[in-house]
């Protein structure tokens, strides 16, 4: 990808080199078409769907995938807020009041324990109905520092990217 002298999509010579997460991605000047490693690119397309949508890119990911998740209604998601010290987190229900994919969200967590820089867990409310929140342990609401909050949205891409991977396993698909 370092020799890469034109665009793929447009024929422009013109890239523009950035490093995202470990990895060169090359956007074109022209188009703005994107050539990197594809798990990197998927990143960057949805950051800039939630940036389309008005949402938090930190949490856009993990939250969209949530909502698709058969059972599961995405009730809100923030990607943190450094000047208000606040943690990133994502709120749900379980639309059809079955909680296997509450055990299987638990057990992604506890499987992840050493990767996770931070604690996580699920937490449940009663507003006007049942639901729940995944956000760390200990999240006092405000007064956390840049360091914190920058780790729990490290937290968020790899709990998305691993949540892909357990969605294939037997574990995870029983109804």
């Amino acid at each position: 990808m370092a020799d890469l002298d034109a665009c793929d999509a447009c024929g422009n010579h013109v890239l523009e080199a950035r490093r995202v997460l470990d990895a060169t991605v090359h956007e074109c000047e022209l188009c703005g078409h994107l050539h990197g490693p594809a798990e990197v690119l998927e990143l960057l397309e949805l950051q800039r769907e939630a940036e389309a949508l008005g949402c938090s890119e930190f949490s856009f990911p993990l939250a969209r995938f949530l909502d698709r998740l058969p059972g599961v209604k995405l009730l809100g998601d923030s990607g943190g807020n450094e000047k208000l010290g606040t943690m990133p987190y994502l709120a749900f229900e379980l639309s059809d009041h079955r909680t296997w994919q509450l055990e299987n969200l638990g057990q992604a967590l506890r499987l992840m324990r050493g990767e996770l820089e931070r604690d996580w867990m699920i937490e449940f409310s009663f507003e006007y109905q049942l639901g729940f929140e995944l956000r760390t342990r200990g999240d006092g609401k405000a007064g956390h520092t840049q360091v914190e909050i920058d780790a729990a949205r490290r937290d968020l891409l790899r709990l998305w990217r691993r949540l892909q991977g357990y969605q294939t396993l037997s574990w995870w698909k029983r109804a």
